[in-house]
């Protein structure tokens, strides 16, 4: 994988409009983006549900930091919450 193929998956997942325009015409969308043909044909196979799942989930652990939420104590609170409601499925 080259350096600007993985420059460009990091604004793919970063940017939402990059990644709009880049669902709705990827060899476009690569090749304005200055890649070479092996690069925007690799970009052609992509996953898209995967490649927005995986920014989706970048922007939620951004989110998280932002708000001063480190990860282990966002996993724990999910974890009491899941926690709770398996309780609540218990005694229905």
């Amino acid at each position: 994988m080259s350096v600007s193929l993985e420059t460009y998956l990091v604004k793919l997942y970063l940017d939402r409009d990059a990644r709009r325009a880049f669902l709705a015409d990827p060899r476009s969308a690569a090749r304005a983006a200055g890649l070479g043909e092996a690069d925007v044909a690799a970009l052609e196979r992509v996953d898209r549900d995967g490649l927005e799942l995986a920014a989706r989930s970048f922007a939620g652990k951004r989110a998280a930091r932002a708000a001063g939420r480190p990860r282990r104590a966002l996993l724990g609170m999910l974890g009491r919450v899941v926690a709770r409601l398996r309780e609540g499925w218990r005694r229905s």
